[in-house]
């Protein structure tokens, strides 16, 4: 429980350095906007090139925990498109990132330690895989979904050069990608050079993380609140339990990968979430609202998880 707080408090806490320095010693926007700038375009991509290029893949075969997981989080992200378009009335590429946030888990930042600390080494594999696909499955048909929309008016042949264009200008998705590729060609991985990309990983989430402090000082949390908590909980709760169902009961996985995709599912929002927001300049408010509150609630709703899987 202590290094859960810990680990928690540690994400929580440069959100809020951020937001008071924003709010409170009044940052300029030019100083925030080179900041947001340096964050999601360089610091970020190159902290997921190391990853992936560093991290060992399983050999298990376990594409029934992929189908639970993202079949789950596929489907919490077509309810949050339908709440925000039902509900809500937004258009088309709003609700696709608000569907995004729905059901994209804070899955390196929190969920690495957390799940390190909790399965130890040798069971993490399992989970470390499901961290590879995360990004590549939702950045990308989120991606699609929304650049099809922004240039629905071009005929088809330009829509598909346009939306792939748009994938390729996904810092993330890029980084991911290099990541893969360096890792899958075993390209050499000279030590200087690690060396200097582990330390531009070390720093690169600290920096999203106040980045978005930046972001919230700037909007009127009370307004976005109320619909931050239907996203919220989409999160925290509806998807950690179907996620649950799917594992157990249609799957009827061993417990191991039971606790894995539940505990995997019930990560809060992840800041990567809010560059989607900052890429296409559309409801940075809300989504900064729902990844502040996803993330204050998540200790609650893991340590339920962890207590009822009797850690």
């Amino acid at each position: 429980m202590n290094s859960l707080i810990y680990i928690i408090f540690s994400v929580f806490s440069y959100v809020i350095i951020g937001f008071i320095l924003k709010k409170y010693f009044k940052l300029s926007y030019k100083i925030t906007s080179k900041f947001d700038f340096l964050s999601f375009n360089i610091l970020l991509p190159l902290a997921l090139i190391t990853y992936f290029w560093q991290i060992e893949f399983p050999k298990n075969d376990i594409l029934l925990i992929l189908v639970s997981f993202f079949g789950s989080g596929m489907l919490v992200f077509l309810i949050g498109f339908q709440v925000g378009n039902l509900i809500f009335k937004y258009k088309t590429d709003d609700n696709a990132l608000l569907g995004l946030s729905s059901c994209f888990g804070n899955s390196v930042a929190l969920g690495i330690p957390l799940m390190h600390s909790l399965l130890g080494k040798l069971n993490v594999m399992p989970y470390m895989i499901l961290v590879l696909f995360h990004g590549l499955v939702h950045f990308t048909y989120t991606t699609v979904i929304i650049e099809i929309y922004r240039n629905r008016s071009l005929n088809l042949n330009k829509k598909i050069l346009t939306t792939i264009i748009g994938l390729f200008k996904n810092v993330v998705l890029v980084g991911i990608f290099i990541g893969i590729l360096l890792n899958y060609t075993k390209v050499m991985k000279p030590l200087g050079l690690m060396n200097i990309l582990n330390i531009v990983s070390y720093v690169a989430l600290p920096c999203v993380l106040l980045s978005l402090g930046f972001s919230l000082a700037k909007f009127n949390l009370l307004f976005s609140f109320k619909k931050s908590i239907i996203f919220t909980l989409l999160k925290n709760i509806i998807h950690p339990l179907i996620a649950f169902i799917i594992v157990k009961y249609v799957f009827n996985l061993e417990e191991l990968l039971i606790i894995t995709v539940t505990l995997a599912s019930a990560l809060p929002i992840g800041s990567q979430a809010y560059y989607f927001a900052f890429r296409y300049d559309s409801q940075k408010d809300l989504i900064s609202s729902n990844i502040v509150l996803s993330t204050f609630l998540s200790f609650f709703t893991l340590s339920i998880c962890i207590i009822l899987f009797n850690f």
